[in-house]
């Protein structure tokens, strides 16, 4: 948890949260040409019944993601794929939220900033490995889930991950949306997934 001491209005207030709502609301300040307390103001003028600003500040940051997902979620499902498409490759950087490209057999192609960010990896030496190898992925039926993703009978699903390193720990809700049609060839079918990150903690 960090404490960071601002004026709401025209009172000084304290307002404690997790340093990954600090960092999320710190970008999208940024995104917005805003100072993090200017951010921060906006919210609280918006919600002025609210009780607990650091509560109404994880909510904001929470919609304000849910809504960053579907929005990217409608730009790669209308690309028609393959996977090393100049297109994808900026739908991708330009995604907020950590993201990679991953083939048929689940190999890292392409990851964003974002994602190398998150995780603290060096992406030269990431790319290429299997995403089985760096993450923990749980859910109902995974080895069915990614074959139907594949294959064409899925188009999107969800699934836990979950990061391990020494002394730190990621967690996320993750969704994988197939980016090719079965007819086409079976080296260029995969998938984007992209990982909701609020979850995560040091």
């Amino acid at each position: 948890m960090i404490r960071k001491t601002m004026r709401i209005g025209e009172v000084r207030t304290s307002i404690k949260l997790e340093s990954e709502f600090w960092e999320y609301l710190k970008a999208v300040a940024q995104q917005r040409h805003l100072r993090l307390s200017g951010l921060v103001n906006e919210v609280a003028s918006a919600t002025p019944e609210r009780t607990n600003l650091a509560s109404t500040l994880r909510t904001y940051a929470l919609v304000h993601a849910r809504l960053r997902t579907e929005t990217m979620q409608r730009d790669v499902d209308k690309l028609a794929l393959a996977g090393n498409t100049q297109d994808l490759v900026r739908v991708l950087e330009a995604c907020p939220l950590p993201s990679l490209i991953i083939d048929g057999d689940r190999a890292i192609r392409q990851m964003n900033r974002a994602f190398a960010f998150w995780l603290n990896l060096d992406p030269k030496a990431t790319v290429g490995q299997r995403l089985d190898n760096i993450m923990i992925l749980r859910g109902p039926g995974m080895r069915d889930m990614w074959t139907s993703l594949l294959d064409g009978r899925m188009a999107r699903a969800g699934f836990n991950a979950t990061y391990v390193s020494p002394g730190k720990v990621r967690t996320a809700q993750a969704i994988a949306v197939a980016l090719s049609a079965p007819s086409v060839d079976p080296a260029r079918r995969g998938c984007i997934v992209m990982f909701e990150t609020l979850a995560g903690r040091t």
